[in-house]
């Protein structure tokens, strides 16, 4: 039994090693901003919060932190959030710090960019927002960053993007109606590596969406 898990544990960390190492040479998720913190504030109806987002390496690491209060029926329930993408978007890790608990899986689109350059990939999220019934609206300007403005007419989400990183998200309607945007940000900065390292005594599992989808 022993010798089968080394074995195992091994398999895993050379699938690891070699999928750090391709994922390093493949084109950068934010190619003209290499670092940076930025503090977001939540807001609606029946949510308050607030997200801190740090990115190293031109977006190949990404964890954002999540605080929100929900206020519904006369109940309050505050939930702390990280979501940390790894391997240059490769891996998607969601974790609830409250629970101590968090799912590992591969990202569905991380495929789609491979061998793409920048101006590939924006070419194909533009052509993804007009399948989806989306149109540039406007150019707005948020904590001083020119952002590329989408709208979605099916959803009525409006997404302000610079430099493929969301500034300002509207989602929902009504009570559920939701902003976040970003109020502060600090590039070309040193990002402490606690930050992108989920803590050890959170107990994750790894799941294969794909199953999912009946692949």
């Amino acid at each position: 039994m022993k010798i089968l898990s080394s074995c195992i544990l091994f398999f895993v960390l050379v699938v690891t090693c070699v999928n750090a190492g391709f994922a390093a040479n493949t084109p950068s998720r934010y190619p003209k901003s290499k670092s940076g913190i930025i503090k977001y504030e939540v807001y609606g109806a029946t949510i308050a919060g607030t997200e801190v987002l740090y990115y190293d390496d031109w977006g190949r690491r990404e964890a954002k932190y999540i605080t929100t209060t929900m206020e519904l029926g006369g109940l309050s329930v505050t939930r702390n959030t990280l979501v940390l993408l790894e391997e240059n978007g490769q891996w998607i890790n969601n974790v609830d710090l409250n629970a101590r608990t968090g799912i590992r899986m591969r990202n569905p689109r991380y495929k789609e960019s491979i061998g793409q350059s920048r101006r590939e990939r924006e070419k194909n999220e533009e052509n993804k927002n007009i399948d989806a019934g989306g149109r540039k609206v406007e150019i707005e300007r948020v904590i001083g960053k020119p952002c590329v403005v989408w709208e979605t007419q099916y959803t009525g989400i409006k997404t302000c993007t610079w430099n493929g990183i969301i500034l300002k998200k509207i989602s929902g309607s009504g009570f559920s109606r939701k902003t976040t945007v970003a109020t502060e940000i600090d590039e070309r900065v040193s990002i402490p590596e606690g930050k992108f390292t989920i803590p050890p005594d959170i107990e994750m599992k790894t799941v294969d969406i794909s199953t999912f989808h009946g692949n």
